[in-house]
């Protein structure tokens, strides 16, 4: 996806997010993340747009504000307004711009931008279970999602060392016409590295249907519609072991 798209996910995951959070009490626990209540989901994302907020001042040379501390009551109000500061910063900085991240390959304010587009769309989704209004998350940006997670995020803690070669063949049915790179991977587990091709080839365990199903599924989320499994499910197991971001 482009920056500008990304940008306006984020807008678009924030106004459903902060609606599924003041649609109830903060109390109600969340289904997709066992533990959680609402108020806890709510300071989670808050505290993560500050973090990227301040970043991105950092980066662009502007002055930082306070971190945003959760309030005791209203915590709707307060994720809406953190959640704007941090959208406002996403469309005042360049994707180009140099800023301090946690995965060294990309230290600019686009991956800020992708990275937030990614993890609200997760959670308004964990928001919306709580309130049993789960939709979908958006085809492109959830083929951009999965393209993060098997490209970047589960790279992140370094493989265990316990697979074997396993593969396994992601296939997005809902990929739109004439895209130049279908919704396909290839995830190949390595004892000591994970690869990852955009290419339709056989895998020891496919996994087939909509991009965000297949996204849903990856993150250990209750799908909405039909996932195709074809082949040795047991090749999922691996992927929740190696994918521990």
């Amino acid at each position: 996806m482009e920056h500008d798209d990304l940008v306006e996910a984020v807008a678009g995951e924030l106004e459903a997010l902060a609606a599924a959070v003041a649609a109830g009490p903060m109390s109600a626990d969340v289904p997709t993340c066992p533990g959680w209540t609402v108020g806890d989901l709510t300071r989670h994302v808050g505290r993560f747009c500050g973090m990227w907020t301040h970043v991105l001042r950092e980066g662009s040379g502007r002055d930082k504000a306070p971190f945003p501390v959760a309030p005791e009551d209203d915590l709707p109000e307060w994720l809406a307004d953190v959640g704007q500061v941090l959208l406002g910063e996403l469309r005042a900085t360049p994707p180009g711009t140099g800023v301090r991240t946690w995965y060294p390959p990309d230290q600019s304010a686009g991956f800020v931008a992708r990275r937030s587009a990614h993890e609200l769309a997760v959670h308004r989704y964990d928001a919306q279970s709580a309130r049993g209004t789960c939709g979908p998350i958006d085809r492109a940006l959830a083929a951009d999602g999965i393209d993060e997670m098997v490209g970047t995020l589960v790279t992140t803690s370094g493989p265990t060392g316990q697979a074997t070669g396993e593969t396994m063949h992601l296939h997005g049915t809902d990929e739109g016409v004439g895209e130049a790179i279908p919704a396909e991977w290839l995830v190949t587990f390595h004892p000591d590295r994970i690869e990852v091709a955009r290419t339709h080839a056989k895998g020891d365990l496919a996994l087939r249907g909509a991009a965000s199903d297949l996204e849903l599924l990856l993150y250990g989320r209750p799908i909405l519609g039909p996932v195709e499994r074809l082949g040795d499910e047991s090749v999922l197991d691996v992927w929740y072991r190696e994918f521990t971001f």
